[in-house]
């Protein structure tokens, strides 16, 4: 198979942006398994702190499909740790997509006050819509292949000992919200590049972790095209040329990706990240910029802050809300100040 010059240099800088280099997601798979195969046995209770809370109130919602399958280890291991602590609480485990939703809705109608929810963004997603403007708090095992939410917050993520101790003695902090209709969103909606990449992502279920991901913007990159936008912000309108336009709850998106270096989920804002009519190789090129948040000085990238935002294309396109694809353009997004509780560390 013969491959261009793009083709080449979308490997490398695409690699550069995992840390790893050419043929990145191979390596770091690699280097992910020797380190969970070589690593020391650690105790169920190790560098777990005194815990003083009523667990009486308390459940589990878990989706054992997290982290591309291996939600079922973490979620074993979760078992082991809230054992050791002889803290008992119901494990409610997910059969679905939607269905951590159904689960947290019957959850906010109950005494439940806090719930640990082992998953990646999108289970944290779907919960926060079932518990929306509730008093129940949410406690974050972070155990998927984005982790933004957990991110942005400084949680642990991909450390249950860690992230179980946080969610079991943090503190709870009230964090904004962002609507699109009527689907809440946590960390972003948008469309564009990001949207091709998901929908990517989606038809190589076969593939795992890094290398799913990576492939899946490869293939978005070679559907690049610049798309006129009419963005909306407060009512005040402007016509825009862009190759992805996304609206930001938290700092980061698509696993790491910090997209908007200053947003704050709990100033009652979005921020509207807007990458312009930028060419393969320039977006290619400064895809490790994206990941550490150095971008906002070159030219084609934009971010804008709003309470509402719309978002009108010529043409209906795949929306993207939550790493999730959710319907079709227009976009119509506004920010749910303080709009749910969830678990933090002790600051």
């Amino acid at each position: 198979m013969r491959h261009s010059i793009f083709d080449i240099l979308s490997f490398f800088f695409i690699g550069q942006a995992f840390g790893c280099g050419y043929a990145a997601p191979c390596n770091s798979w690699i280097k992910n398994r020797a380190r969970l195969l070589h690593r020391e046995p650690t105790s169920p209770t190790q560098n777990l702190p005194f815990i003083v809370y009523s667990f009486v109130h308390m459940k589990v919602i878990a989706n054992p499909a997290a982290g591309n399958g291996r939600g079922i280890n973490h979620i074993e291991r979760l078992r082991k740790l809230l054992d050791a602590r002889r803290v008992s609480c119901e494990f409610l485990t997910t059969q679905g997509p939607g269905h951590a939703t159904e689960l947290a809705a019957q959850l906010a109608k109950s005494e439940t006050r806090r719930v640990i929810v082992a998953g990646g963004d999108g289970t944290v997603s779907e919960v926060i819509n079932g518990l929306a403007g509730t008093a129940v708090e949410i406690g974050v095992v972070a155990i998927g292949t984005g982790n933004d939410l957990a991110r942005t917050l400084k949680l642990p993520y991909n450390d249950v000992a860690k992230a179980v101790a946080v969610a079991l003695s943090g503190r709870a902090r009230a964090v904004d919200l962002g609507r699109e209709r009527r689907r809440f969103f946590v960390s972003s909606v948008g469309l564009g590049f990001a949207s091709d990449v998901v929908e990517q992502t989606n038809r190589r279920s076969w593939l795992g972790g890094s290398a799913k991901f990576f492939f899946a913007v490869h293939r978005a990159l070679h559907k690049l095209r610049a798309i006129p936008i009419l963005l909306e912000l407060d009512g005040e309108a402007r016509e825009l040329d862009c190759v992805s336009v996304l609206v930001q709850n938290t700092a980061y998106t698509g696993g790491g990706l910090l997209i908007a270096p200053d947003a704050r989920i709990d100033d009652g804002l979005l921020d509207v990240a807007v990458i312009g009519a930028i060419g393969k190789l320039d977006l290619v090129c400064n895809f490790p910029r994206l990941y550490r948040g150095t971008h906002s000085n070159h030219p084609k990238f934009a971010v804008y802050r709003a309470r509402k935002v719309r978002i009108e294309t010529a043409t209906p396109l795949p929306v993207m809300l939550d790493g999730d694809i959710w319907g079709y353009s227009p976009i119509e997004a506004e920010v749910v100040s303080q709009a749910v509780k969830v678990v933090v560390d002790h600051e």
